[in-house]
């Protein structure tokens, strides 16, 4: 039978012995050539017709290794078919291509510089990473020119640049010439990036420094990790989360808000405003300024596009005379935001203060799809708020007068806090402390111990009759030592955990009403009779109580008829007053449960007193010590707490 003959050549040419047909090839050159004949061994055949492209590394030189593929394709190809068809990608290929279709074979190299297109994976049969040299490379190549193989002589060819490397070893010198003559130079440094390619170090916060922003931060830190995996190619752009409104009142921090984001996220942040850009004049100016930013973001991408004031838009439904300027504007902006141009790379964040007035298109999905409302921030946001600006650590009594007198102040209202204390400071010449910040709070004076002792009755019997009556769990219970002198402001309240949901029959308004008097209960059974702050007010205890009562009896239809009526709270004063059935049986009602509270609160006088005395020691009470004070001292009974049965329950 005839020997059939696959048509391989060897596959590893450090293997082939050098014969006196071989191209002049020097050391580095066929190191090259070890490198590519690995890269292309599947094409590593007789009568094969491949387009390929080797996308390289950062370790190439093109001199050499077109060398070594030209030497390759002598090799393995049939060299009468193959023209030197040896290029490099560049963003003008329209020579390479013809030249590659028309030999229809050719080697294409891909610098690290250089983004393959789809067109060139389309031309190309196979795109195949160029292995990097190696040790078998180096002693392959030393073994061909007849020098010892030494450790030395491996570490030297890999470790030296290539064009180094390609003006030491030429034909005309001897291997080991050259080899001494490299070894004779100082080792060349490390090539240092260009500045202008680093991205610059980060300045101002990061996400870390940012309290009082909710849920904002956890997105934000959903965002660096989504960017970061968008630029290491493990997820497209679509999987990115690139549009969110936020909104909130002035002084919140929505702008420190975004630097910090890009901080984090490692990537420019571009300003636009919606003011600003309507400062630019006409209409078609103002256009400009807003694609501007637009195109700014997208040079710069990945970046971060902050639009600030985006509710200044407006909406397109608006009908005075600047509704059709205003109109060209919006659509404009949801034609960058989404449309035609595309944004990839860009992620859009709007803030403004009044989320209702802004354009519902601008909300849809695609677009600014995710809203996130900043609060203001609470007690612990305003502290650590106030360690970032001034580094001042408060002890924990000067903390109790600073949470009070910053209650309802911004970021930006306690930046400027600091601010007027290290001015003060530098003018005294020493340095900041918490002494100056709490002067420079508002005037704070401290409740008198009898007082403080009322206002812990009134607070520990509503958490006791909570307890008896099952109503809702006690979370945190708190009273305070110092007032804000000539402001009127909530000094104690309880805080219950109403997560879990509950069957609101009649007897559960009647228990939610008879915790709502609990204070009043606890004040008459300690004092004899309880003060003005228990009314008065809309959340005031007795104004909440009423307006329970009145909702089961004439809007639920839980009372002594079925019939419904208006549950809209700010109508009930009005039921009260030209009803006076309904008014008397709101009455009733509120007899009843304020003696069922006074009956509790008379039952655990002693649970009381405990929780009222740990109340004056710490001020602030878990609810599991609550809960745990008031089941110790506690007194077993018949069940006082529990209301006579009525028609409705």
């Amino acid at each position: 039978m005839p020997i059939k003959q696959s048509g391989k050549r060897l596959r590893v040419p450090w293997r082939k012995k050098p014969d006196e047909n071989d191209l002049p090839v020097t050391l580095p050159v066929f190191m090259a050539y070890c490198a590519v004949a690995r890269s292309l061994r599947s094409w590593n055949r007789i009568g094969t017709k491949p387009i390929v492209t080797l996308a390289t590394t950062d370790d190439f030189y093109f001199p050499v290794f077109a060398e070594a593929a030209r030497f390759f394709a002598s090799q393995i190809w049939e060299p009468q078919r193959f023209h030197g068809n040896v290029l490099e990608w560049t963003d003008k290929n329209f020579r390479h291509e013809a030249e590659a279709l028309r030999d229809e074979r050719a080697i294409l190299f891909a610098s690290p510089s250089y983004e393959i297109k789809d067109d060139d994976r389309l031309l190309s049969d196979a795109v195949v990473p160029l292995e990097p040299r190696t040790v078998r490379h180096a002693e392959a190549a030393l073994r061909r020119a007849g020098l010892p193989i030494t450790r030395e002589s491996i570490e030297l060819l890999l470790t030296e640049p290539w064009s180094r490397l390609s003006r030491a070893f030429q034909d005309r010198r001897d291997p080991l010439q050259a080899i001494q003559r490299l070894r004779s130079l100082p080792i060349p440094l490390p090539v240092r990036e260009p500045e202008r390619h680093r991205p610059p170090p980060a300045t101002g916060p990061t996400l870390s420094d940012m309290h009082g922003f909710g849920g904002l931060i956890e997105w934000g830190y959903d965002l660096a990790k989504d960017i970061a995996d968008f630029r290491a190619g493990i997820i497209q752009w679509r999987d990115v989360d690139n549009g969110v409104l936020i909104s909130g009142p002035p002084g919140v921090g929505k702008t420190m808000f975004a630097s910090a984001l890009a901080n984090s996220c490692a990537v420019p942040l571009i300003y636009g405003s919606a003011s600003r850009w309507q400062e630019a004049g006409a209409l078609d100016e103002h256009l400009k300024a807003l694609r501007a930013s637009f195109v700014e973001a997208r040079e710069k991408a990945p970046s971060i596009l902050f639009i600030d004031e985006i509710d200044v838009l407006g909406n397109r439904g608006e009908t005075d005379r600047n509704s059709a300027y205003m109109r060209a504007l919006i659509t404009a902006v949801l034609q960058l935001l989404d449309g035609f141009e595309r944004r990839e790379g860009v992620v859009v964040l709007g803030a403004c203060n009044h989320p209702d007035l802004l354009d519902s298109a601008m909300k849809r999905p695609g677009r600014l799809d995710r809203h996130i409302a900043v609060p203001l921030p609470d007690a612990a946001s305003r502290r650590s708020i106030l360690k970032f600006h001034s580094g001042v650590t408060m002890c924990s009594a000067d903390f109790e007068m600073f949470d009070l007198a910053t209650e309802g102040l911004t970021g930006a209202d306690i930046e400027r806090l600091v601010r007027e204390a290290k001015r003060a400071a530098r003018r005294q010449s020493q340095s900041l402390n918490s002494d100056l910040i709490v002067s420079h709070l508002p005037p704070v004076i401290k409740l008198p111990e009898a007082y403080m002792h009322s206002l812990a009755v009134h607070e520990a019997g509503h958490a006791v009759v909570s307890f008896e009556v099952g109503h809702s769990k006690v979370s945190a219970i708190k009273i305070s030592r110092y007032q804000i002198q000539g402001e009127t402001r909530e000094l104690g309240y309880v805080e219950y955990d109403s997560s879990a949901p509950q069957r609101r029959t009649r007897s559960f308004y009647e228990s939610a009403i008879a915790t709502c008097l609990g204070g009043i209960a606890a004040e008459l059974e300690v004092f004899g009779s309880f003060s003005d702050g228990a009314a008065g007010a809309g959340a005031a205890d007795l104004n909440r109580a009423t307006d329970l009562a009145t909702a089961l009896e004439g809007s639920l239809g839980m009372g002594h008829t079925l019939m419904v009526g208006s549950s809209e709270q700010g109508e009930f004063s009005n039921l009260r007053l030209y009803l006076p059935e309904l008014r008397r049986q709101v009455h009733d009602i509120l007899e009843e449960q304020l003696s069922r509270a006074r009956s509790i609160i008379s039952q655990q006088r002693p649970a009381m007193d405990a929780l009222v005395d740990r109340l004056l020691d710490a001020a602030e009470l878990a609810g599991d010590e609550v809960r745990e004070i008031i089941s110790r001292h506690r007194r077993s009974a018949v069940s006082l707490a529990k209301p006579p049965r009525r028609a409705g329950m």
